[in-house]
C-alpha cells in the first residue's frame, strides 16, 4: 500500500486531494441439484479506484492493474474527468485521521471446510426440505456463495484504514408436487459466518411456501387484512428504502422531504439502520468514507426521525454523516446507502396475527418489486399467498394484485410479529396491516 501511496502522490505532484480505494475479492460458487453437485466455480478479482478533488470538482478512474504504468494511467485518468465535472460544493473529503486495521468479523472456519463438505451441507439442505413434507419432490438448484475481501483505503488528509472480513449467502428452492400440480418457492439466506447461515429454517420455510401454495386459484377483488410474511415484508422494505437515503433528498426523489419529525407511519413502527450490529451483513466500524457507523434511528414510532447521510449528501443537505456511506466496489464511487435495515421486532406470534381478523390473506411472495415509486409511494405488486379464515387455512391464491401506497400502508400497521430476521442487509418481523386492496 506504501508503494501505491506514493506512485499516487508522485502523479499528482501534490496538486489534488485525492481517495485511493483497493479491494481484493476472492469468491467461492457452489451449486447442487438433485442432490448431487452440479458446478464449482472459483475467482479473484484486485481493483483500485481512485477519487480526485480540487476546487469542488471530482474526477474518477478504476483499473485492475497495479503496476506503476497502469496506476499512473489510472490517476491521468481521474484528473482528466475532474477537468469535465461541473463544480458541486459537495465534492469534499472526510478529513478524519483515523488509522489502522478494523476489526471485521472473519470466518477462518467456515473458509476452511472443504468444497466436499459445502456440496453436502447444500445436499442436506435439500434432504431436509423433503424430509418436511412428502410433497416436496426435490430443489431447481441449491447453491452457496463464498466471499473473501480485503480492503484497504487511503486519502490525502491522513485517513487510512484495512479489514479483511468473509461473506456467505445460500439460495434454495423446494419444488412441491401434488395430484399434477407443482409450486415452487425461493429462500435465501446471509452472514458473515457460514454457521450463521440457519438451514433447517430455511428448509422449514421454503417447504411451508412451496407446499401452500398447491392448489392455488384466483381471488375477487376485495378490502381485506393483509399479513405481509417476513421475507415478503423484507422485499417491500428493501424496495422502499431509497426514500431514506440523502441521495434520494438530494435528487428530490423521496416521498419524505420535508417530513422530518412528521407521524408517517403507525405508533407501532420503528425502523433502524444499524451499522454497528452485531453480526450483521453491513456492519463494520466505519462507513466506506471512513465516518464511524453508528446506530441510526429512521422511524421512531412511527415519527419519521431523518435521512440517511454520506459525506457528499451531507454538505449538501446541512446535516452530518450518519455513517452511511456505501460502496458497491473499487469501480464505483461511494454513496448513501443502508448498512442493516431493519424494522424491530414486535410481540405477536405469526399465529396471532392470523387470528387476528376473521379473514386474513398471508402473503407470501411478492413480484414486480422494480415498479415501485420512492417518489410517490405507491405500488402495484404481484402477490400470492393463503387466505385464513379465523386462524385456518381456506385456501391457497395465486394471480392477485395488491396495490396502495407506502405511507398508507405503514399508518394501516396495527400488528407487529416477533419473527424478526435479516435477510442480506435488510430485516423484518411479519406485519399486519389492517386494510389493503386485493385485485383479482
Amino acid at each position: 500500500m506504501e508503494q501505491l501511496k506514493k506512485w499516487i502522490e508522485d502523479s499528482l505532484k501534490g496538486e489534488y486531494e485525492y481517495e485511493a480505494y483497493i479491494e481484493s475479492t476472492e469468491k467461492l460458487l457452489v451449486e447442487t441439484s438433485r442432490e448431487s453437485l452440479e458446478n464449482i466455480s472459483k475467482s479473484k478479482e484486485v481493483g483500485l479506484g481512485i477519487r480526485v478533488l480540487k476546487n469542488f470538482k471530482q474526477g474518477f478512474a478504476y483499473t485492475t492493474d497495479l503496476s506503476w504504468t497502469a496506476v499512473s494511467n489510472c490517476v491521468k485518468r481521474a484528473v482528466e474527468s475532474l477537468e469535465l465535472t461541473p463544480e458541486d460544493d459537495g465534492f469534499v473529503l472526510n478529513k478524519g485521521e483515523f488509522k489502522g486495521q478494523l476489526q471485521a468479523d472473519y470466518d477462518q472456519e467456515g473458509l476452511s471446510l472443504s468444497v466436499e463438505d459445502k456440496a453436502e451441507l447444500l445436499i442436506n439442505l435439500e434432504r431436509l426440505a423433503k424430509d418436511l413434507d412428502r410433497r416436496i419432490v426435490g430443489t431447481r438448484k441449491t447453491s452457496l456463495k463464498e466471499f473473501k475481501v480485503d480492503v484497504r483505503c487511503f486519502n490525502s488528509h491522513g485517513l487510512e484504514y484495512s479489514y479483511t472480513t468473509t461473506y456467505f449467502s445460500c439460495l434454495t428452492s423446494a419444488l412441491a408436487v401434488e395430484n399434477g400440480e407443482e409450486a415452487i418457492s425461493y429462500e435465501y439466506r446471509s452472514g458473515r459466518y457460514l454457521k450463521d447461515i440457519d438451514l433447517e429454517e430455511m428448509a422449514r420455510d421454503v417447504a411451508f411456501k412451496a407446499t401452500a401454495q398447491l392448489g392455488a386459484v384466483s381471488y375477487e377483488t376485495k378490502v381485506i387484512p393483509v399479513v405481509f410474511f417476513r421475507e415478503s415484508a423484507v422485499s417491500l422494505l428493501e424496495a422502499f428504502s431509497p426514500m431514506f437515503l440523502g441521495d434520494a433528498l438530494v435528487k428530490n426523489k423521496t416521498l419524505l422531504k420535508g417530513k422530518e419529525g412528521q407521524a408517517i407511519a403507525s405508533p407501532l413502527l420503528t425502523v433502524i439502520d444499524d451499522g454497528t450490529l452485531k453480526g450483521g451483513v453491513g456492519t463494520l466500524e466505519l462507513d466506506a468514507e471512513g465516518i464511524p457507523s453508528k446506530k441510526n434511528i429512521v422511524i421512531e414510532k412511527g415519527i419519521f426521525k431523518g435521512f440517511l447521510h454520506s459525506v457528499y449528501t451531507a454538505v449538501k443537505c446541512n446535516a452530518k454523516p450518519t455513517g452511511n456511506s456505501v460502496r458497491h466496489g473499487y469501480k464505483s464511487l461511494p454513496t448513501s446507502g443502508i448498512r442493516n435495515l431493519y424494522i424491530e421486532r414486535g410481540t405477536h406470534t405469526l399465529e396471532d396475527l392470523l387470528r387476528a381478523y376473521d379473514e386474513v390473506f398471508l402473503i407470501l411472495d411478492l413480484m414486480g418489486l422494480h415498479t415501485v415509486d420512492p417518489i410517490s409511494g405507491d405500488f402495484s405488486l404481484g402477490a400470492s399467498g393463503i387466505i385464513y379464515k379465523s386462524g385456518k387455512k381456506e385456501k391457497a391464491v395465486k394471480g392477485v394484485v395488491i396495490g396502495g401506497n407506502i405511507q398508507e400502508l405503514l399508518k394501516n400497521l396495527v400488528g407487529i410479529g416477533e419473527d424478526l430476521r435479516m435477510y442480506g442487509h435488510v430485516g423484518s418481523p411479519s406485519l399486519l396491516v389492517e386494510a389493503i386492496t386485493v385485485g383479482g
